[in-house]
């Protein structure tokens, strides 16, 4: 099911979004004005996080003017702090990303729902598997989208949409 989900994304190579409970609670220190940009990655992958942690970079470089704050989704529970610190410390920098581990099972089950590949099985948690999906929280952190890639296109519709609804409740 999961490997539907992450097919779809890549296939279809736009935006969707849910409903997000956790949001508001799970976020509280993070400013208001802050978009929030998760990546779910594993600790240690070779290819696609440095990937998807290079297009957070660059995509942060392209929108100057917008603040966010950036986590990297530790899709793995065992995973150390040291491990993560280590991983995570060259896009530190450029990003200020840190580590988020999903706290109870609703956060755990949203970021299942959007495509995030968090194993319950152990023998699953060896697998280097997962997707390249990211999740963008908007400032009112009531919903939360999941794209296949970081576009342009994408996150202007986003930020169309969000001000459209904006705009019907005034």
């Amino acid at each position: 099911m999961i490997g539907l989900s992450v097919f779809l994304h890549s296939v279809s190579g736009k935006y969707r979004n849910i409903p997000c409970e956790v949001c508001q609670k799970r976020f509280l220190s993070v400013p208001k004005s802050h978009w929030i940009v998760i990546y779910p990655g594993l600790v240690g992958c070779g290819k696609k996080c440095p990937m998807a942690l290079e297009s957070l970079r660059q995509f942060r470089m392209r929108f100057p003017d917008t603040s966010f704050t950036f986590y990297f989704l530790v899709t793995d529970p065992k995973e150390t702090e040291e491990a993560i610190k280590s991983y995570l410390a060259y896009y530190e920098t450029s990003l200020s990303i840190q580590a988020l581990r999903p706290e109870t099972n609703e956060e755990i089950q949203m970021y299942r729902r959007l495509g995030a590949y968090l194993p319950e099985h152990p023998i699953l948690k060896q697998r280097d598997e997962h997707g390249t999906q990211f999740f963008l929280i908007p400032p009112h952190r009531t919903e939360i989208f999941a794209l296949p890639k970081l576009e342009d296109k994408d996150w202007k519709q986003i930020q169309k949409a969000i001000s459209s609804n904006a705009k019907m409740i005034l």
